[in-house]
C-alpha cells in the first residue's frame, strides 16, 4: 500500500509542478462553467414582460404591483415608441398594453381590456399571459368586492341618493385598499417546488453548465497523468521501477490512484466555486454527492489508464483525449440538456456512465436526491469502471 500512495503523490507532485496544466484543470473549467451558465439564463428565473401604460388609473396602478410583486414576471416599462422594437428583436417573452380607459372600466363594474403581444406558442409567453390573467383577475375582484360591500352597507342605512354617492366616493378607496389587501393574503396558498429534470423540468443557467463543464474537463485533466505514463515507459522508468520491490500490480494501482486523486481534487475545487460562486447547490445531500465523485473519478481513472496503455505516444494521446472527452460530453448532456433531444440521442446518451453522472447530480442539486436515487448511476459507473479498468490492465506494458 505505500508503494501505491508513493507512486500516486508522485504524480500529483509532477503535476502540480506543470503551470499549464492549472489551465486545464481550474482556469478553462471555470471559464467555460461562467459562458455556459451565462449563455443557458444566467441568474433571473423571471420573464421579461415589456409593458406600456396608457391608462395611469388606479386599478391598473394595482395591476402593475401585483406584477411586480410576482416570482414569475420582470416587468420592463416601455413606452409607445420603444415598444414595439422592443418586442420585435426578442428581447421580451411578451408585451403587455394597458389601453386607456382600463381602470375606469374596472371601476364601473364594466368589462375591461387588456392587450398581450407575444409570439404564438411559444411557452414564455403562455405563462406570462397566465400571470397577468391571475394578476388582473384579483383586481377586478378587489374591486368589485369592495363596491358590493360599499353598496350594501350604504343600502342598509338608508341614505338618501345624493347623500350615499358622497359616502361612497369618500369610503371607495379605503375599501377598495382592505379589499386587496385581503386579495394579496388569500385563503388558500400553493407552494412550488422544483421538480427536476424527470418531471420535465429542463436544467438550465448554472445547474446545467457546472456539473457539465466538470464532467468535460474531468476527461481533459487525464492528458497530463497519460502523458506521464506515456514518458515513462518510453524512457524507460517503468522497467527501472520493476527493478525494486515494486509489483506490476502496485505499479498499475499506484497510477489509477493518481489519477483519481487528481480527478478527485479538481471536482473539489470545481464544486467549492459552484456552491459559493455560482449558487449551485451541491451540497443537499452530502454523502450521495460523495457517491457521485467517486463515480466520476473511478470511470476517468480507468480510461485514462486505458488510453495511456494502448495510446504510444503524446500527440496520439491529446488526439484522442479531445475526442473522446468532447464526444461523451455531448453525449451525456455536459454542453446542452438531454431533455431537449429525441428518445434516440437519449438513449445513445445513457449508454454512457457520464450521463447517468450528470443525472444523479443534477438530480442532487435540483430535487434533493439521496443515496438510494443516486444508486443506479454508482452502479452503472462501476461496471464501466470494471470493464475499462480490466481492459486497461490486459493491455499495460512498460516498454
Amino acid at each position: 500500500m505505500s508503494r501505491i500512495l508513493t507512486l500516486a503523490r508522485k504524480d500529483l507532485l509532477e503535476t502540480r509542478r506543470d503551470r499549464l496544466s492549472a489551465l486545464f484543470i481550474i482556469v478553462m473549467p471555470l471559464a467555460f462553467t461562467t459562458f455556459f451558465g451565462l449563455l443557458f439564463g444566467g441568474g433571473s428565473d423571471r420573464l421579461p414582460l415589456a409593458l406600456h401604460d396608457a391608462d395611469g388609473g388606479p386599478q391598473a396602478r394595482q395591476l402593475i404591483a401585483a406584477l411586480q410583486r410576482s416570482d414569475a414576471v420582470r416587468l420592463v416599462r416601455k413606452n409607445a415608441a420603444d415598444f414595439e422594437p422592443w418586442m420585435a428583436d426578442g428581447r421580451a417573452a411578451a408585451g403587455l398594453l394597458i389601453p386607456a380607459g382600463f381602470s375606469k372600466a374596472v371601476a364601473t363594474g364594466r368589462q375591461a381590456e387588456l392587450t398581450i403581444v407575444s409570439k404564438e406558442g411559444t411557452s414564455g409567453a403562455m405563462a406570462l399571459t397566465s400571470e397577468v390573467r391571475a394578476a388582473a383577475g384579483r383586481v377586478v375582484a378587489a374591486e368589485r368586492a369592495a363596491s358590493v360591500g360599499v353598496d350594501e352597507a350604504l343600502a342598509r342605512m338608508r341614505l338618501g341618493p345624493d347623500t350615499g354617492e358622497a359616502v361612497k366616493a369618500a369610503v371607495l378607496p379605503a375599501a377598495r385598499a382592505a379589499a386587496a389587501q385581503a386579495m394579496d393574503r388569500p385563503a388558500v396558498t400553493i407552494r412550488t417546488v422544483q421538480a427536476g429534470a424527470a418531471a420535465g423540468q429542463i436544467p438550465n443557467s448554472f445547474v446545467l453548465s457546472s456539473p457539465g463543464m466538470m464532467v468535460n474537463f474531468i476527461m481533459f485533466s487525464l492528458t497530463t497523468a497519460g502523458i506521464a505514463l506515456i514518458i515513462e515507459r518510453q524512457n524507460g522508468t517503468l522497467r527501472r521501477l520493476m527493478t525494486t520491490r515494486t509489483r506490476r500490480s502496485e505499479l498499475i494501482a499506484g497510477k489509477v490512484a493518481g489519477m483519481f486523486a487528481l480527478t478527485f481534487v479538481q471536482q473539489i475545487i470545481l464544486i467549492t466555486v459552484g456552491q459559493l460562486v455560482f449558487g449551485v447547490d451541491y451540497l443537499r445531500d452530502p454523502p450521495a454527492l460523495l457517491l457521485m465523485m467517486v463515480s466520476l473519478s473511478l470511470v476517468a481513472s480507468s480510461l485514462g489508464l486505458l488510453l495511456a496503455s494502448v495510446l504510444t505516444s503524446e500527440q496520439a494521446l491529446i488526439a484522442t483525449v479531445v475526442i473522446v472527452s468532447m464526444s461523451v460530453s455531448a453525449l451525456s448532456g455536459a454542453w446542452f440538456p438531454l431533455e431537449i433531444t429525441g428518445p434516440a440521442f437519449q438513449f445513445v446518451g445513457h449508454l454512457l456512465p457520464t450521463a447517468w453522472i450528470l443525472d444523479g447530480l443534477r438530480g442532487i442539486i435540483l430535487r434533493g436526491f439521496d443515496v438510494r436515487d443516486v444508486l443506479p448511476a454508482f452502479g452503472v459507473a462501476l461496471v464501466w469502471t470494471a470493464g475499462l479498468f480490466g481492459l486497461a490492465v490486459t493491455r499495460f506494458r512498460l516498454s
